[in-house]
């Protein structure tokens, strides 16, 4: 684990800004097909940048890209909104920027290609995925999509730019929050852009995570938790223009931020977000000490609701088996002692066993086999909440959610 010193927006020193630790977790998409691994685990410091003209909040330490990608098991595609989500992304930037089928639209982070498919289907057919992980990259391959199977670079850029020319659009989805080294990362956006071209991502709203209490989205995986203030200046240090920002409700707030490769007409969102973001005293240390006060009360919280629950004779399990949970398990003392098993839709994580944890992850027919036995589900997947619970009808458990402490279907408890 490589350990930060300086703020990776603005370089300002950040050694000994430690505002928020969350309990040492093994990597959050870490899952193990022997039960019996014994996982390393690595902090979880939140550094705060003191910098009065930045204030940007990452992780203090770094864990190896190739370790947490290499064999990376989550697909896009295994979520039917998300699928419609990215749908209506990509008629939406088509429609702003006037793409057609010469507009060569570049992912990065491009995972099983799911949003190249809809740019692809929308009528933006010239669409290249950039993604690291094998697996994952030889299923958009499957599935139509070209994909480069890389971690993006100046030289990867390069190389993509003699090959296909300039990108009218380069997105990053859920992309800029895992990256350590954004610097490098941005001037390889740069290469791939044309003069007029357009770099957009989304990414988790630090904003969001304060106030809806997502803390179990910190974890290895995302480096850093944006706000626009700080991107505002890093991008003009790059010579780029942070000219739009849209809050988009995907994993449970984002924000979708739209850079232009030169100067462009600011919209008046960006400072707007900017003042909201100083009003919510985003950049204090006070905010996130709070905020590990409404972690722990959370925590106590759950659990006492878990322990009544079986000691009125409740089993318990979980549905959904995101990166999120092995933050939210570490985080409130829970195990495989509390859960007997969570189900989970993708088929590239059935069959294994949770990270450190070692639950077994399974399909949704187990639902059915145990439904009317007094079984709740606890939804770990609490984004999909709705969904899930709306596809499960006819399953007669109760379900949990762990944010809101909501418990549905489960009068019987009382």
């Amino acid at each position: 684990m490589r350990q930060r010193r300086t703020c990776a927006l603005c370089g300002t020193e950040t050694a000994g800004q430690v505002v928020l630790s969350l309990p040492p977790t093994p990597c959050a998409n870490e899952f193990v097909v022997d039960k019996s691994q014994r996982q390393a685990r690595y902090p979880l410091d939140l550094q705060l940048c003191p910098s009065p003209h930045c204030g940007h909040l990452q992780l203090a330490g770094v864990v190896s890209p190739s370790t947490l990608f290499d064999n990376y098991v989550y697909a896009s595609g295994t979520s039917p909104s998300f699928v419609q989500h990215f749908s209506d992304y990509a008629k939406r930037v088509i429609d702003l920027f006037g793409l057609d089928d010469t507009s060569l639209v570049i992912d990065v982070g491009a995972n099983d290609g799911t949003l190249l498919r809809q740019f692809a289907e929308h009528g933006s057919t010239r669409v290249h995925g950039v993604e690291p992980a094998r697996g994952i990259a030889e299923i958009a391959e499957s599935r139509g999509i070209p994909t480069t199977v890389a971690f993006l670079d100046p030289a990867v850029a390069r190389d993509l730019r003699q090959r296909f020319g300039p990108a009218a659009v380069v997105t990053a989805n859920n992309v800029f929050a895992h990256i350590g080294d954004l610097e490098q990362a941005t001037a390889a956006v740069r290469t791939l852009l044309g003069p007029d071209g357009v770099f957009i991502f989304e990414v988790s709203y630090l904003a969001d995570v304060i106030d809806n209490l997502l803390f179990d989205t910190i974890y290895h995986e995302h480096v850093a938790y944006h706000t626009v203030r700080p991107l505002v200046g890093f991008f003009a240090r790059m010579g780029m223009t942070l000219f739009d920002v849209e809050r988009v409700p995907t994993h449970g707030g984002s924000i979708r931020v739209y850079v232009a490769s030169g100067d462009r007409s600011v919209s008046p969102r960006v400072a707007e977000l900017v003042k909201s973001e100083e009003e919510a005293a985003l950049f204090s240390t006070s905010t996130y000490e709070s905020f590990g006060k409404r972690i722990r009360a959370q925590g106590q919280s759950l659990r006492e609701q878990i322990a009544s629950l079986k000691g009125k004779g409740w089993r318990l399990c979980g549905y959904g088996a995101p990166a999120k949970l092995t933050t939210l398990m570490y985080s409130f003392a829970l195990d495989a002692d509390d859960f007997e098993f969570i189900v989970d839709d993708s088929p590239l994580k059935r069959g294994l066993f949770t990270p450190g944890t070692h639950i077994p992850v399974v399909g949704a027919e187990r639902l059915a086999e145990v439904s009317g036995r007094r079984y709740c589900s606890l939804v770990f997947a609490w984004n999909y909440y709705e969904n899930i619970v709306a596809s499960h009808e006819s399953w007669s458990g109760a379900w949990l959610n762990p944010l809101t402490l909501d418990l549905l279907d489960g009068k019987a408890v009382y």
